[in-house]
């Protein structure tokens, strides 16, 4: 899953950096965008983040106040958008799709 495109912009009061990861299919960026959109990040982070899906892609923009908080919130987006790849792989949920049932039969 190589990035398309990978950029940075410091300026005087945030530094910037937008990635665009492309997926298999657009249903697979789907379930990635969906997975990855809830997990926001903490407050006391300064990190902004921005998350949208272009087909089978999925975009994400930060923005933070230092380069060393921007660093931490891409280490942590990456760690759950490689768990959420693997998943994917795992499960074929394409292929797959809405044939999950609900295995609560309390």
């Amino acid at each position: 899953m190589p990035l398309e495109d990978a950029s940075v912009k410091t300026g005087e009061k945030s530094t910037e950096a937008t990635l665009k990861i492309p997926f298999e299919s657009a249903s697979h960026a789907e379930i990635a965008y969906r997975v990855l959109r809830v997990d926001e990040e903490p407050r006391r982070n300064f990190v902004k983040k921005t998350i949208s899906l272009k087909e089978d892609t999925v975009e994400v923009h930060f923005t933070a106040d230092q380069v060393k908080n921007l660093r931490t919130a891409i280490t942590s987006f990456f760690e759950n958008l490689i768990l959420c790849k693997e998943t994917i792989k795992n499960f074929n949920l394409e292929e797959n799709a809405g044939t999950f049932a609900s295995s609560n039969t309390a």
